[in-house]
């Protein structure tokens, strides 16, 4: 058995295919992708593992709890096979800086939609109420995983662009150091800029305001005394804010898989937004939006 470039198990011969049957004799423990060469490698695996091909073909996955075996067939061309039970697959990329993005996505998503859902309950308003408890909760989960969340995002970002991110956790260091690699790339005047880059400098611009002994590499044990910081949690704003990262989520994707040729950083918004502004109105409130993209030049 030998990993391609794909890090896929290739069996191809009966030899492998005896030395991957001898993992499952010996018991052993595994998680991992097989390419197999010859359909009939696979048929006689199944058949080794007592699983009929017949039922396995009308879902293409295959599961005993009791046997904390997993078997599914990509339609990609690989097989997965466990024998730990269900295990998550590998890592989304070969970028640990867009894993830890694309991780901490996933934290601070549920926390907003968690604190979304709970602000719409009515007993929310009653101080003694669960619900009011639970928001007092939420509130230094979303500060902490916000504040993480753009360190991480802007690390990815320079990280794919070629650029060694600062080795801080100073939200204010970080950001300009995309800011300026944003604008050397020109990738400016672009929906990353308004859509992402610019709203998220609120958050930054916060922390800068805060009393200068505030340290951000500890937000997460809340040891910051002269921190006064208060999440309100107006249902509107929440959900404008989850999909501020939401966007930020789909450009770091867009970004690892299509390079700078991603939409999100398309430069010459300002313009292509004024040429579609059908009255003078919309015009000045682009100009009034956007103008510093221009201003900025």
């Amino acid at each position: 058995m030998a990993d391609n470039d794909e890090n896929f198990i290739l069996i191809s011969d009966q030899n492998q295919l005896d030395k991957l049957i001898d993992r499952f004799v010996r018991g052993q423990i595994f998680a991992d992708q097989f390419k197999f060469s010859d359909r009939s490698f696979f048929l006689n695996l199944l058949e080794l593992l007592k699983i009929s091909h017949e039922d396995f073909t009308k879902r293409y996955f295959y599961y005993d709890d009791s046997r904390k075996l997993h078997i599914s067939e990509s339609e990609f061309g690989y097989v997965w096979i466990s024998t730990a039970g269900l295990v998550a697959r590998d890592k989304p990329t070969t970028n640990s800086l867009l894993n830890s993005c694309l991780s901490q996505y996933i934290v601070i998503s549920l926390l907003f939609n968690k604190a979304i859902e709970v602000s719409q309950k009515e007993d929310v308003y009653d101080i003694d109420s669960y619900n009011f408890g639970y928001l007092s909760e939420l509130a230094p989960a979303l500060y902490q995983n916000i504040i993480f969340y753009i360190e991480v995002l802007c690390k990815a970002y320079l990280s794919l662009n070629g650029i060694t991110p600062p080795h801080t956790h100073k939200l204010s260091s970080i950001y300009q150091k995309t800011v300026e690699t944003m604008v050397a790339k020109k990738q400016n005047d672009s929906l990353f800029q308004a859509k992402i880059l610019d709203p998220l400098y609120k958050f930054v611009d916060h922390l800068n305001q805060l009393p200068s002994n505030f340290k951000e590499q500890f937000v997460k044990y809340d040891d910051n005394p002269g921190d006064s910081t208060v999440i309100l949690f107006q249902t509107e704003r929440l959900v404008e804010v989850s999909i501020i990262f939401e966007l930020a989520n789909d450009f770091i994707h867009d970004f690892f898989y299509t390079g700078k040729e991603s939409l999100y950083l398309k430069s010459g918004l300002y313009q292509r937004l004024l040429d579609k502004a059908d009255t003078e109105e919309k015009k000045q409130k682009i100009k009034d939006m956007y103008g510093h993209f221009i201003q900025e030049h």
